[in-house]
């Protein structure tokens, strides 16, 4: 069974100024359980910055000096 989001116990238990102790607890717990950090993911494609690149083009040989 999966718990409620905030919405649906909010509709269900009505007007919070007719909650009891125990109502605001669950509340809480369901407001911090919709913000758990998980893993970070790899960024994405577009949020990874753009790869530098070298204005001197290579030539195939090495520079000497």
């Amino acid at each position: 069974m999966t718990s409620p989001t905030p919405a649906q116990f909010r509709a269900v238990h009505g007007d919070m100024g007719r909650w009891q102790a125990v109502d605001f607890e669950i509340y809480e717990h369901l407001v911090e359980n919709q913000y758990v950090v998980g893993p970070k993911l790899p960024p994405e494609p577009a949020d990874r910055p753009a790869a530098r690149r070298d204005p001197r083009p290579p030539t195939g040989f090495r520079p000497t000096g």
